[in-house]
């Protein structure tokens, strides 16, 4: 993991975009696994500077909400059309996405692993940093999952919106799992926000175990950390 300190969110957004834009000159219509959250929204902004840059980039949707619908303001579709697909136009032909919905999640979670398998590997993969050390929705467990699958969210993944617990069963999401993220070509893992202190002190231990998924990226022979130090 090459580790890269930023002194604020707008030196890590600059830089990040500056990677993206690098590796997209090189290959243009490069498959890009999309992250939501604060964590990449400047980054975002930075690309959506040069919209014609990405005139055949692929994006898959990272991770969805489950319990919530797709139009709710805060599920990762709204973001993303928000943040990413629209200051940079990109069409629905190209944009890898799916529905969370209680009675679809099985059939979803298969729909993606065929794409992922038919398309992938990504080119680039955005991580931000759970509080817990989660990324995606691969939250700390006994054993992580390698494929896209239904996820349960520890507490702390879903203390921001009381809405996504409230379903007739645990709060739950639909992700990429860590065979998908550590086979990716590049990894982009922005670490910023409060919070994440601890999470941040366990990775830099260099210790890999599923307590802290994020501290598999060491094994990523292609990771670049930025992080506000």
């Amino acid at each position: 993991m090459n580790i890269v300190s930023c002194k604020n969110y707008e030196e890590l957004s600059q830089r990040a975009a500056q990677i993206v834009l690098k590796e997209i000159s090189v290959k243009p219509d490069l498959l890009f696994c999309a992250a939501t959250g604060n964590s990449p929204t400047g980054m975002y902004a930075e690309m959506a500077k040069k919209p014609e840059a990405f005139h055949s980039m692929r994006v898959v949707k990272m991770d969805e909400w489950g319990i919530i619908p797709l139009s709710h303001p805060d599920s990762c579709e709204t973001y993303l059309k928000k943040h990413l697909l629209g200051p940079l136009g990109i069409p629905a032909d190209r944009y890898m996405t799916f529905d969370t919905a209680a009675d679809l999640a099985d059939s979803e979670c298969e729909k993606m692993r065929q794409l992922i398998a038919a398309n992938g590997p990504f080119d680039i993969c955005i991580l931000g940093l759970g509080k817990n050390g989660h990324i995606a929705f691969n939250e700390p467990a006994d054993f992580l999952q390698p494929f896209f699958h239904k996820a349960t969210l520890a507490p702390s993944t879903i203390q921001h919106d009381p809405a996504l617990s409230q379903g007739t069963e645990p709060a739950y999401g639909l992700c990429v799992g860590m065979r998908d993220i550590l086979q990716s070509k590049k990894i982009i893992f922005l670490v910023s926000g409060k919070g994440k202190e601890d999470a941040w002190r366990r990775i830099q231990e260099q210790k890999i175990g599923t307590d802290c998924p994020a501290s598999f990226l060491w094994l990523h022979q292609n990771t670049d950390c930025l992080v506000i130090e």
